[in-house]
């Protein structure tokens, strides 16, 4: 009932935000601008994704939303932050190789009007983060990266990926169907792989850093980089394409996933041991 009430309540403010913006277009909004592209993505983030974890657990969890959403900021929880972030780095080599094998995928008649949706939201991405001022940059920083970090980490790991681990019992089964959720949510199923990479690390960072914290600032990192690639870009110190695929080659990528996956080990291990020490304690 809780994740009803929460999907529901998404869902319906996904339709009140669309109808938000249709009024600030009426009034004057250029949601073809960076400007009105930003005003757009702030208030669907904050209406879609914040407010219907916030409602149920002001309903189911009266008094006791602290504990439901993990907000501990000790400082096991800045190390497995960090961890969190040096892990998201390593794996770019591995989501870049896997980005390039999704984007082949041949689907048909359904691919092609999928992969038709894709283009359009790459192109307004394009267009949002096309800024070339240090204004328009700090402010994609703050939309693009700090409200959907906030905001996304708040519905899918402490609210979807929270109520399937109580549900299921089982917090591997958990990550993998939020990671999925998250991923396919996007609307991007060429880039479903890669997206399916990141949510499994984000919902391993919240299962045993037991804190949205590492999420948010994991999550937060990944996409202010792809924020200031995009300005350096516009500003001309990259001649790059940033929507292309970068070959780090074979043996990097491999040296670099390793190395993801034993920091991850090494964060998930330390935690586990606390977490048992203190069982053995009490």
């Amino acid at each position: 009932m809780q994740m009803l009430v929460m999907c529901a309540m998404a869902l319906v403010m996904m339709l009140v935000s669309a109808l938000v913006v249709m009024a600030l277009t009426s009034g004057g909004l250029d949601t073809t601008s960076p400007s009105g592209l930003r005003w757009s993505q702030a208030i669907t983030s904050l209406l879609t994704f914040a407010l219907p974890v916030v409602v149920m657990t002001s309903l189911y969890y009266k008094g006791e939303q602290r504990e439901f959403y993990g907000l501990r900021f000790g400082g096991h929880e800045w190390l497995v932050a960090l961890a969190g972030v040096v892990a998201m780095l390593l794996v770019v080599p591995l989501n870049e190789l896997l980005s390039e094998w999704n984007d082949t995928w041949d689907l048909g008649a359904v691919g092609d009007a999928l992969r038709a949706v894709q283009d359009q939201n790459e192109d307004l991405v394009g267009m949002l983060l096309s800024a070339d001022t240090v204004g328009g940059m700090v402010a994609n920083i703050v939309v693009v990266a700090l409200a959907a970090a906030v905001c996304e980490e708040l519905f899918f790991r402490c609210g979807v990926q929270n109520l399937l681990e109580r549900w299921f019992r089982n917090p591997h089964a958990a990550v993998v169907v939020t990671a999925c959720v998250f991923s396919l949510i996007h609307g991007e199923i060429f880039s479903f792989v890669p997206r399916l990479v990141l949510g499994i690390l984000l919902g391993y960072l919240y299962v045993y850093g037991r804190s949205p914290l590492p999420n948010m600032l994991a999550h937060f990192v990944n996409n202010a980089l792809v924020v200031v690639l995009y300005w350096l870009v516009a500003r001309g110190v990259l001649d790059i394409d940033p929507e292309a695929p970068i070959d780090f080659g074979w043996p990097l990528t491999a040296a670099c996933t390793v190395a993801a996956v034993g920091l991850m080990w090494a964060a998930c291990s330390r935690r586990k041991d606390n977490k048992d020490q203190g069982n053995v304690m009490s």
